[in-house]
């Protein structure tokens, strides 16, 4: 069962990373021609800051899901690879407990933020585009967020009892000059 959440999690953070691409996607090409348009034509597009802010945080909210289901946040770890197995797995386990309590309340509140905003009924400035679609959607993302830090917290759980195998560390990259 919790092997089935796991892949589900992982297929739902894919699709929501699509959506993100595509919202970067479009932020570059307004970005291009909102230059283009200010140098040549002298004739900005007046809606790109309020264009970048929302699908910035698409992108954002949309994207960390999938980076946290495969554990693929960079981290720092020359303390900890300094630690036996059993001491990484336990530090493992605490950081990712603190990190889903946080969690929890961050994704509590982004959803009373939402609802907040749809009964208040803020638009933005120029194109007075409602703001609790994309309040929605933040909140929507950051339950992935919640549910990737699960899916690691779980694997920490079974590290520190010895049931699952520690993934091995990092590759080096190599650098090499060439004659």
């Amino acid at each position: 069962m919790i092997e089935d959440l796991t892949r589900a999690n992982g297929r739902v953070t894919l699709w929501l990373a699509h959506i993100a691409s595509a919202a970067l996607a479009v932020i570059a090409a307004v970005t291009f021609f909102d230059v283009v348009g200010r140098y040549f034509f002298n004739a900005p597009f007046a809606f790109t800051v309020e264009l970048t802010q929302l699908a910035m945080a698409i992108v954002v909210y949309f994207g960390v899901g999938l980076v946290t289901h495969e554990d693929a946040h960079i981290s720092a770890d020359v303390v900890t690879l300094r630690l036996p197995p059993r001491g990484r797995a336990l530090f493992a386990l605490v950081m990712n407990l603190l990190v889903a309590a946080f969690l929890v309340l961050m994704v509590w509140r982004l959803w009373v933020q939402a609802d907040f905003l749809h009964g208040k009924g803020d638009t933005t400035m120029v194109w007075t585009v409602p703001l609790w679609p994309f309040a929605f959607a933040v909140a929507f993302g950051s339950i992935f967020l919640l549910t990737g830090v699960l899916v690691q917290l779980r694997h920490a759980w079974a590290r520190f009892r010895g049931v699952e195998a520690e993934p091995p560390p990092p590759e080096q990259p190599v650098l090499r000059m060439t004659e």
